[in-house]
C-alpha cells in the first residue's frame, strides 16, 4: 500500500523507526501509528452544468445565482439582510460574515451532482433547519460560529447533499421554504 505522506521526512523523528522492509513508519514507545495510503484519483475536469439544469436550480431556489465556468459551480447568495448585528455594541454591515450560501456542481464522473452551503442563522433556527434538512434527504455537515460577541447570536449551518442539480435544489428550497433564508420569502 503506498503511503499517505513522504515516507523520507520522519513526522515525529523521536518516536517513528522506518521499517526500511515495507517502507513506512511504525510506532515506537507509544506514539501514533503510521497512516496507510490511499491514492488520489487522477485529476479530471467536473462537466458543466447545463442551461436547463441552471434554470431548474434557479426556478426551485427563487433566484438568480452565478455561475463560474472554469469552476463548474453555480452558487446562490443567502445574505441576511434582515438581521441587524452588533459586536461589543458597534454595528457590523452583514457583508462582514453574515452572508450564506448554496453551490451545486456535477461530480466528476457527471452521473450525480453534489450541494454545499453555508447558511447563517440565528440561535431559534438551528433547529428547525436541522430537521427541515433531515426531513428533506440532505445531510448537516457542521453547526458552528465565526465570531465572540456578537448580538444576536449567530451560528452557521453546513448543508450538503447528493442527486440531480433540479432535486437538490428542490430540496433546499423545501428545507429553508419555513426560514427566513429562501430567497422567496
Amino acid at each position: 500500500m503506498p503511503a499517505l505522506y513522504d515516507t523520507s521526512i520522519p513526522l515525529f523523528p523521536s518516536r517513528l523507526a522506518k521499517d526500511r522492509r515495507a517502507g513506512h513508519y511504525s510506532c515506537l514507545a507509544g506514539g501514533l501509528p503510521a497512516l496507510p495510503i490511499i491514492a488520489a484519483p487522477a485529476p479530471g475536469k467536473t462537466p458543466t452544468l447545463t442551461a436547463a439544469e441552471i434554470t431548474a436550480v434557479e426556478a426551485a431556489l427563487g433566484k438568480k445565482g452565478i455561475y463560474v465556468q472554469a469552476q463548474a459551480t453555480h452558487s446562490t447568495p443567502l445574505p441576511r439582510n434582515d438581521l441587524k448585528v452588533t459586536i461589543k455594541g458597534e454595528p457590523v454591515p452583514i457583508s462582514f460574515g453574515f452572508g450564506g450560501w448554496v453551490a451545486i456542481k456535477h461530480t466528476l464522473d457527471g452521473k450525480s451532482a453534489m450541494l454545499m452551503s453555508d447558511t447563517v442563522l440565528l440561535q431559534e433556527e438551528v433547529n428547525p433547519l436541522i430537521s427541515a434538512a433531515l426531513a428533506n434527504g440532505l445531510e448537516i455537515g457542521a453547526v458552528h460560529n465565526h465570531f465572540f460577541c456578537e448580538e444576536p447570536r449567530i451560528f452557521y449551518m453546513h448543508i450538503h447533499g447528493m442527486g440531480s442539480p433540479a432535486e437538490l435544489a428542490q430540496k433546499f428550497a423545501a428545507t429553508l421554504k419555513n426560514s427566513k433564508l429562501l430567497p422567496a420569502n
